[in-house]
């Protein structure tokens, strides 16, 4: 059986957003004390002391007492047969500290990984990296990294073995130095050199489509800060005239729950069911069903979520809870399929995360491993193996000239975009749409961050999906 949930690894070093509902909105919230109780364990502990004092006073080479506690702790976690669980050491927590800061050095992904001692060698997801989602603009989309790629080699060694946090430091790299990642898709198989940089982590961004009264709203993770910049960029959107809204939840891999039912609630009527929360019955915590209430303002507008197979977890919370009460149209493909939830507790100077709950939607669907179905599908083109080949040759050996192109014609414009295509695309097999999403990708990552477009309703077909379908109303 297949199972999706892993290490959750923001661009090379974890990243453990998520929390439970009744948190407040942070990785922290979920922090306890933890009481000790009488168990069976406790006699193994004693026998493991004698061991300890024993070892202490007769091996000839001195106990780590650091290592000792962190090991007993990995142990402990593994024993919960849980592919979530994971125990973040001090070092780790370091890292994944100056990973939130915002702007590092990286490739641009979320990716996950099954700790090995998980590995099914019959299921190639247990033991190579499951890409989430690619930062928008980032090196690897413009790589061609997608969604639900796997990758089995960094740099021709394989991360079959590696945990999770030994892959991302394998991947930060050098900022410049090329690496080689070979990936999986589908029964095709192929190696991409993809080159470091810094990448800011993505934040929600928006804008008035031109040519229309329709805002378009990208939420690219759901964090302690989601609700409010999401509530300023709404603020700001129906200043300028906003009738219609879509959302855009494309690889979007989850993250701090709370955010996302605090959104949910602007679209929703009072008492609308948000999300259902079931807990272990020994844990004392009693099922919670969040429902929609009066205390943020409510946009009676025409909505649409627009998801694919990187929408996960908190943004399929999201989704479902717009979609099942009738206050969205979600629009793509078909969602990741994450319906648990991760506590994250303090644990001496480091963090213990183990899977919590399980969530269901307002029509009480578990999604877990099946995901959400839109209600209205969008087709990509299909590309064959050959022409996946083709296309990644394409990028490699073309990357000088897309940045030669945009010296020559630097300005960001579908003149320039359809112009590149052209000149390209009768030596290529494939749709041409690629060639326009390369070339589009290059402009995108050469501007400052503060200059990139929020929305592309040329070339993007999931949003010329969204917003043919509010022209119909």
């Amino acid at each position: 059986m297949k199972r999706y949930g892993k290490s959750l690894t923001l661009l090379l070093v974890l990243c453990f957003v998520l929390c439970p509902l009744a948190a407040q909105g942070n990785a922290e919230a979920g922090t306890e004390d933890i009481s000790v109780k009488n168990s069976g364990i406790s006699q193994t502990l004693a026998k493991l002391n004698t061991l300890y004092q024993y070892l202490n006073v007769n091996a000839l080479y001195d106990l780590d007492d650091t290592q000792l506690e962190d090991n007993l702790t990995t142990a402990l976690i593994a024993a919960l047969d849980d592919p979530y669980a994971e125990y973040f050491s001090a070092d780790d927590s370091d890292a994944v500290n100056e990973s939130l800061s915002g702007t590092f050095v990286g490739i641009g992904i979320y990716f996950s990984k099954y700790n090995p001692m998980f590995i099914d060698w019959e299921d190639e997801t247990t033991y190579m990296l499951n890409v989430s989602s690619p930062f928008p603009g980032g090196p690897a989309e413009r790589a061609g990294v997608r969604a639900h790629d796997l990758i089995s080699h960094i740099n021709g060694e394989s991360v079959a073995q590696m945990t999770a946090d030994e892959a991302s430091d394998l991947l930060r790299g050098e900022e410049g130095v090329p690496l080689t990642i070979t990936v999986h898709r589908g029964e095709s198989v192929f190696d991409l050199t993809v080159t470091p940089e810094k990448v800011t982590t993505p934040e929600v961004s928006s804008a008035i489509i031109e040519g229309t009264d329709y805002a378009y709203m990208m939420i690219p993770d759901f964090t302690s800060a989601t609700y409010s910049l999401a509530s300023q960029e709404l603020t700001k959107l129906t200043e300028q005239g906003m009738k219609a809204l879509i959302i855009d939840l494309r690889n979007n891999p989850g993250g701090v729950v709370d955010s996302a039912c605090m959104i949910a609630n602007f679209f929703l009527d009072n008492d609308d069911v948000i999300v259902t929360t079931k807990y272990k019955e020994s844990s004392g915590r009693p099922s919670t069903r969040l429902v929609a209430n009066d205390q943020t303002r409510k946009y009676h507008i025409p909505v649409v979520l627009i998801v694919n197979g990187g929408s996960a977890s908190a943004s399929e919370i999201l989704a479902a809870a717009l979609q099942d009460n009738s206050a969205a149209v979600v629009i793509g493909q078909q969602t990741f399929g994450k319906g648990i939830i991760q506590d994250i507790i303090r644990w001496n100077d480091g963090y213990v995360k183990y899977t919590s709950a399980q969530y269901l939607t307002p029509n009480g669907d578990d999604i877990h491993e099946v995901g959400i179905t839109p209600d209205i599908i969008v087709e990509e083109p299909e590309l064959t193996d050959e022409q996946v080949e083709e296309y990644f040759t394409f990028l490699s050996e073309h990357s000088g000239e897309m940045a030669a192109w945009i010296e020559e014609h630097p300005d960001y414009s579908q003149e320039n975009i359809e112009a590149f295509a052209q000149r390209y695309q009768q030596d290529c097999s494939f749709d041409p749409l690629y060639l326009k999403i390369a070339i589009r990708n290059e402009y995108i990552a050469a501007m400052d961050w503060e200059d990139r477009p929020a929305a592309d309703p040329v070339n993007d077909i999931y949003l010329k999906a969204a917003i043919s379908y509010l022209d119909s109303l």
